[in-house]
């Protein structure tokens, strides 16, 4: 990667500085660097320490949902939507959802002498260094800091041309700057302990300490600081750990660095884009490109940029053995943070739409044993709620059991999660054919979310019904055509389309990879396929939210579920992809001031897919201008008043559209199925040049384009043995390439 995110001050995010940090992180121990020229202050954190989350036994209410059925049907769903939910509460249950609690901060204090000048900070995303440089009294100070991906560890340097035997060291509690903090409450316990050349803290939350220790060397012009934390077990026996490891290390930074490089380097650089930009340099200030943006045009350097930061935030976030990405990754600097947790439906999904394209699929197996280790509590959730077999996947979780806490009706009555998640298991499958996870993973997983799915749909005639049915999280503008007289937060409704989509999509997965026990099961997969209701349209031709004349569409929202079987799903892929199209031009026509950051990603995906390119820019577009902060992480809305999106008091820090702003450049740039590959299929006009790849594809292949004035060149690499259709703009080809197999093409571009 070439990107330098590079700005002239520190972070300045009021009340809130540490939304405005320097990200760095191994997928276990997450760092912000504030960049303070005199009083630096790092947060330190770890994907497992998780705090908070309560779960008793799920009472059974599951005899109400006839008569919640009831009532939807009888037009009554501000009556019927509440009905699970309650009873859940009226009965004793009393779930709460986990938060990521902060472990620690590392300070080092540096003496001011005049003032500072020429400040700058940046994050090197190839090396995953911050660097912080500024000037006072005529010396030069330089610091850099990188959380190792070789030995767990971050390491600190400052050296300066002056005199640093002032410079002091120190850990503590991290104190919040109590904006958007739910009843804040501090860690208890909080220990300090120096010891020659370490420095031990420890501090408590549900009894069980957290803490970190570190090592500090004082040497001529130079300071060198490594931390390493911890998020569970006793502190006296973790200190003694952490204190041999960190004995063990050389005290050298460029010897750590060494280390790092190359694991950090074979984790990032699998595929890469580039974009031509004559007017920017890839370390121009982030502030210009964000000007640039505002001007109206997002810099095809700010796109790149954004799509190898996007690269860079997943695979520092997580890697196998940790746990999925959240919400806010490895950077949460508040405690009982809003919107912390892992959130199925859509924006954990959004966050891993890049890995497997981007070839990096290890990074979805902490999704998989994520889940796989919540069937049982899941089956709870099926059985006690609703009165099947198999699984329901709650949308709200963090690390637990699996039984939902969450006890939003929208959350409780949501029943597409469990299908959403294995839609992932299956992409898995279709990059990897790892025969293996597919026996012992994928089929197992999805045949608990057909049992459900089976014991669930009302059937009438020949077809199916979902009742209730949740299109996430909107609620129809006009309920039976009396206006909007649904309560706030009343989403219950009748056979949404996401529904329908999931359904069909797991049975046909389920028979794509032969999982029938025998022809009977295979009949009843069948059946089920065929029973789905159609998918309806509105007057202009798009697809309907929901499939039920009670219910008509609402463009004011941030989520468009309905146009899953375009994307994320396959099924309208290609075919009878227009009414999707339709679907997102009016979501964006007439709900611009409901979208969100996340919302303008998946319709870039989604019109990327539908071969739009333009009007997929013209997303990223809208994000650049609205939802970046000044150290390019995306929040959830802007907070400025400017129009685009939805306004709110305040704007949440969430990392899933920078993820999904790679996602949607890699799906302008390559579509595959199981058997179809299209190349550069929606290319808008201001990327007249650039280069992509390796990108891996579902068909068996990985491909390399370059492109330049209309003209265009791929190099393709079969993975295995691969039947694939390949379309270069207008014309399509057969292929047969064997294992290992190279074939070069080329063709000009239809403008």
């Amino acid at each position: 990667m070439r990107h330098t995110l590079v700005m002239r001050q520190p972070a300045a995010w009021w009340s809130g500085q540490w939304r405005e940090g320097l990200p760095l992180g191994n997928g276990f121990t997450g760092a912000l660097v504030y960049g303070g020229a005199v009083h630096e202050k790092i947060l330190l954190n770890h994907a497992r320490c998780w705090r908070e989350t309560y779960q008793s036994e799920l009472p059974d209410v599951s005899e109400l949902l006839p008569e919640m059925r009831r009532r939807i049907l009888a037009g009554d769903v501000p009556g019927a939507d509440g009905l699970l939910a309650r009873a859940l509460t009226e009965r004793g249950y009393a779930g709460q959802t986990g938060y990521p609690f902060p472990i620690a901060d590392l300070r080092l204090e540096t003496p001011v002498v005049e003032g500072f000048m020429h400040y700058r900070r940046a994050l090197e995303m190839d090396s995953a260094q911050a660097f912080v440089e500024y000037d006072d009294a005529g010396h030069h100070y330089r610091r850099r800091a990188f959380v190792s991906s070789a030995d767990d560890v971050l390491a600190l340097e400052l050296a300066s041309d002056a005199e640093l035997a002032n410079v002091s060291v120190g850990l503590s509690v991290h104190l919040p700057d109590e904006v958007n903090s739910r009843g804040i409450c501090l860690p208890e316990d909080e220990q300090v302990v120096s010891e020659g050349e370490y420095i031990l803290y420890a501090a408590r939350v549900d009894g069980e300490d957290f803490g970190a220790v570190a090592r500090v060397m004082h040497g001529p012009g130079r300071v060198l600081v490594l931390c390493a934390v911890f998020p569970d077990g006793g502190r006296d026996e973790r200190w003694d750990e952490l204190k041999r490891r960190l004995a063990g290390l050389p005290m050298d930074y460029a010897a750590l660095l060494e280390r790092h490089l190359p694991a950090w380097r074979a984790r990032l650089n699998r595929c890469q884009l580039r974009l031509d930009d004559s007017e920017f340099e890839p370390d121009a200030l982030n502030e210009r490109l964000l000007e640039r943006a505002w001007d109206g045009q997002c810099p095809n350097a700010l796109i790149e940029r954004m799509w190898e930061y996007g690269r860079y935030l997943i695979t520092a976030a997580t890697a196998p053995g940790s746990l999925p990405c959240p919400l806010m990754g490895l950077w949460s600097g508040e405690y009982r943070a809003g919107w912390a947790f892992n959130m199925a439906n859509i924006n954990l999904e959004m966050i891993y739409w890049q890995a497997l394209p981007a070839r990096a699929p290890e990074l979805m197996l902490p999704v998989f044993d994520y889940y796989d280790a919540m069937l049982p509590g899941m089956r709870e959730n099926a059985r006690r709620i609703f009165g099947c077999r198999g699984i329901v996947l709650s949308a709200v979780s963090a690390p637990g059991d699996g039984r939902t806490t969450c006890l939003a009706p929208h959350i409780v009555n949501w029943t597409g999660g469990a299908g959403w998640i294995a839609q992932l298991y299956y992409d898995y499958w279709l990059f990897t054919r790892d025969e293996r996870f597919r026996d012992e993973r994928l089929i197992p997983f999805l045949r608990e979310v057909a049992l459900f799915y089976e014991d669930f749909v009302i059937w009438q005639d020949d077809g199916w019904h979902v009742i209730p049915s949740v299109s996430p999280e909107n609620r129809t503008r006009a309920y039976r055509d009396r206006g909007d007289v649904l309560p706030d937060g009343t989403q219950s409704a009748i056979d949404a389309t996401m529904d329908i989509a999931i359904i069909k999509e797991v049975f046909t997965e389920l028979l794509a990879l032969g999982a029938q026990s025998g022809e009977a099961e295979a009949q009843r997969w069948r059946r089920m396929i065929e029973g789905a209701p159609a998918y309806q349209l509105n007057s202009e031709g798009g697809v309907r939210e929901w499939n039920h004349p009670d219910f008509p569409d609402n463009e004011h929202h941030r989520h468009q579920s309905h146009v899953y079987p375009l994307f994320p799903g396959l099924e309208c892929a290609r075919e009878g992809a227009e009414k999707f199209r339709i679907a997102e031009v009016r979501r964006l026509r007439d709900g611009l001031d409901s979208q969100t950051s996340w919302g303008l990603m998946l319709m870039a995906c989604a019109q990327a897919r539908a071969r739009d390119g333009e009007s997929a820019l013209r997303c990223l577009d809208l994000t650049a201008r609205a939802m970046l902060m000044g150290n390019l992480f995306t929040v959830h809305n802007d907070w400025r008043g400017m129009g685009i999106g939805l306004e709110m008091g305040w704007a949440p820090f969430q990392i899933d559209a920078n993820m999904g702003w790679t996602a949607a450049v890699l799906e302008m740039l390559v579509y595959s199925d199981a058997e179809r590959l299209e190349l550069l299929p929606a290319l808008p006009e201001r990327w007249h040049a650039g280069s992509v790849g390796p990108v891996a594809a579902r068909c068996g292949v990985e491909v390399t384009i370059c492109w330049r004035d209309g003209h265009a060149e791929a190099e393709l690499c079969a993975l295995r043995a691969a039947r694939v259709r390949l379309t270069l703009g207008a014309e399509a080809r057969e292929l047969r390439m064997s294992a290992g197999e190279r074939m070069s093409v080329e063709w000009d571009l239809a403008r």
